[in-house]
């Protein structure tokens, strides 16, 4: 059972409203001339029409600033930003309400992996309440220049196990760098929905997750089913 971390085992929220004032302020010091509502409503059509790709913050800010800037303020904009972003995850992601109690649950049964295309910071809640240790397989992309999705990651975590990738489950936010590799693997997928990627919708039928979830708790549960 492998589990993405950010906006999944981990609530970002707080960090993402610090991200977006943040990000904002900057945008409108360099001349941007944009309000809050306009920029929500521009950072949530990137992420639902996949303007990023398979990226995360680093092309999300770059994405934004483009279509808001004139060119080459993107990347100043994104170094200025980098060292408040890395403060603000110190501060502000958590344990995402649940996960201690699943994960807790689900170890006494199944081996636990992880894999994250986010900083190593962002691990610090689960090993703050004692839950990383219950994960036998990790695998943090950014400390062997990989990203997400990639095939041989998750093939990677798998070959450590007993299990053919029919018995393995993938639980995550994204359809495109969750869902969609570990289905065309043979796992069987959960979707996770709190998160700021809900808004994505299936492209293909290999982002189709096997169940979708809105909190963790039912995890649990949808595993008989599985």
């Amino acid at each position: 059972m492998i589990f993405d971390v950010g906006q999944t085992l981990i609530n970002e929220w707080d960090f993402i409203d610090f991200f977006d004032k943040k990000l904002l302020e900057l945008i409108n010091g360099f001349g941007g001339r944009i309000d809050c509502r306009n920029y929500i409503t521009l950072r949530n059509n990137i992420i639902k029409n996949r303007l990023i790709g398979n990226g995360g913050l680093d092309e999300l800010i770059i994405t934004i600033c483009r279509l808001i800037l004139p060119i080459g303020y993107d990347k100043i904009i994104l170094k200025k930003i980098k060292p408040d972003l890395s403060d603000g995850i110190r501060k502000l992601v958590c344990l995402n309400y649940g996960a201690k109690k699943v994960v807790e649950k689900l170890s006494k049964y199944n081996e636990l992996g992880i894999i994250s295309n986010e900083p190593e910071e962002t691990l610090e809640p689960l090993i703050n309440s004692n839950i990383f240790s219950l994960f036998n397989r990790i695998s943090i992309p950014s400390k062997i220049k990989m990203k997400k999705p990639h095939w041989k990651l998750l093939l990677d975590l798998i070959n450590m196990t007993e299990f053919p990738a029919s018995r393995c489950i993938m639980i995550g936010d994204r359809l495109d760098i969750d869902i969609l590799p570990a289905n065309q693997l043979g796992m069987k997928t959960i979707r996770f929905t709190d998160s700021l990627f809900n808004l994505q919708s299936p492209n293909v039928k290999n982002e189709i997750p096997t169940h979708t979830v809105k909190k963790l708790e039912e995890i649990t549960n949808v595993i008989q089913y599985i």
